[in-house]
């Protein structure tokens, strides 16, 4: 979801002061740094601000990149557009995830080899789809399910959001218990 937690959650991996953040009367949401700055709406448009504040040195790193930075601005949109309404509607979380799974397939993460902001606003726009999901459902998308693992591993990117148990011990553990 494109939220204002997940915002400040991504502000937070940046290193960048957010500012404040809210919803305008639109329902649009806004970031405003300052009274003398105008406000920034739109969740991929506030993110890219944030990216361009970023002093982090892997952010910089992904950045000095020009086809990188644009692999990673095509995820932002991604987040927007496809995992966003992923949160409301199985049918639609389902092609969602089947889509991802198939990327993952030969991929540790998004863009190249090595974390970066497009995974940190996927994880955070997916987690909700993720943590609707039950452990034998989770079981059909390994690739999305690895990726969502690792990535929930890291602090610096879960920043206290629940972990989701990938276990299949409690899949085990659950059939075993309704099936004597």
């Amino acid at each position: 979801m494109c939220s204002v937690d997940n915002t400040k959650r991504i502000a937070t991996f940046l290193e960048v002061p957010l500012g404040k953040v809210g919803y305008n009367a639109e329902k649009i949401l806004t970031r405003t740094k300052s009274a003398q700055e105008p406000s920034i709406s739109g969740f991929s448009s506030i993110i890219q601000s944030l990216i361009r504040e970023s002093q982090k040195s892997s952010v910089r790193q992904a950045h000095s990149d020009f086809e990188t930075e644009c692999q990673i601005l095509q995820w932002l949109d991604y987040a927007v557009l496809f995992v966003a309404p992923s949160n409301k509607d199985k049918h639609t979380a389902k092609n969602l995830l089947d889509e991802l799974n198939f990327y993952l397939q030969s991929r540790s993460y998004l863009v190249n080899d090595t974390l970066s902001v497009a995974d940190v606003v996927v994880f955070h726009t997916i987690h909700e789809t993720m943590a609707n999901l039950q452990p034998l459902e989770k079981e059909n998308f390994l690739n999305v399910s690895r990726w969502f693992h690792h990535l929930q591993q890291l602090g610096e990117v879960r920043q206290g959001k629940n972990l989701l148990n990938f276990s299949t011990l409690q899949l085990l553990e659950w059939a075993t218990g309704t099936h004597t």
